[in-house]
């Protein structure tokens, strides 16, 4: 996380704890919770914060092995990107590119995710991995659905993916439900988080491992006239709270 992603959320935790009756924190969880957390009477919900609208939603990793593409994510996004990348013939091209870059058989070649996953037998080294991609022509996005429709999608990657539900987002300067349920009752006119973008799945080198995820970008989001966002001129959703 960047330091300016961890100020925006808690800028906008302290936003929501301007409104009398509401404790709102950003705790230190792991990424399978969202980014704020919500208190209010008896009821606890969290909020996902993305600094703009053009941020990764989710970014589950995957592996290949045994001539599958796999996770060990239990997410809804997770299983999408297995899905694509199986079903993939640019990830199938790149399979058998790296199989043949790197002369290790098809049927051995594991790509994995994770720095101790370069240690098992058939994995391609990350020297290799690197050399493949800095070659002319070569692109890292080994899988693309474009113009797929990931309004669903996301809403079960935040109240179904995590280990307890978000049912709202900040994004930029917009507030949105996640979902149809509404635990603190907020106003209904607040819109639905929903759109289409392309689903992509890129191999990122670093420094001592290489990554395979997937990037996850709504193109077009509706507007919204509420927010939470320091300095915002909209209307802040939770003064509609219920009672």
């Amino acid at each position: 996380m960047s330091a300016a992603s961890d100020k925006f959320e808690q800028d906008v935790a302290k936003e929501i704890n301007k409104l009398p009756g509401i404790k709102a924190s950003r705790p230190s969880v792991g990424t399978d919770f969202s980014d704020v957390k919500v208190e209010y009477k008896n009821i606890k919900t969290w909020v996902e914060v993305k600094m703009s609208h053009t941020d990764n939603l989710s970014n589950p990793r995957v592996y290949y092995e045994k001539g599958q593409w796999r996770t060990t994510y239990k997410t809804p996004t997770a299983f999408a990107a297995v899905e694509i990348l199986n079903k993939s013939q640019e990830a199938k091209k790149f399979i058998d590119a790296i199989s043949k870059y790197s002369g290790i058989p098809k049927k051995d070649i594991k790509i994995p995710t994770t720095k101790s996953g370069l240690k098992e037998p058939g994995a391609v080294p990350l020297h290799v991995m690197k050399s493949f991609f800095d070659q002319p022509g070569i692109n890292r996005y080994i899988a693309n659905d474009e113009n797929r429709d990931l309004g669903k999608l996301v809403t079960e990657h935040y109240t179904e993916g995590k280990t307890e539900p978000a049912y709202y987002m900040q994004a930029g300067d917009d507030f949105y439900r996640v979902s149809n349920k509404n635990p603190l009752g907020l106003d209904t006119s607040i819109p639905l988080l929903k759109g289409s973008g392309d689903f992509k799945v890129r191999v990122a080198t670093r420094s001592e491992f290489y990554e395979v995820q997937a990037e996850i970008k709504i193109k077009k989001m509706p507007n919204s006239k509420f927010s939470v966002a320091p300095k915002t001129k909209k209307e802040n959703p939770f003064m509609g709270m219920k009672k």
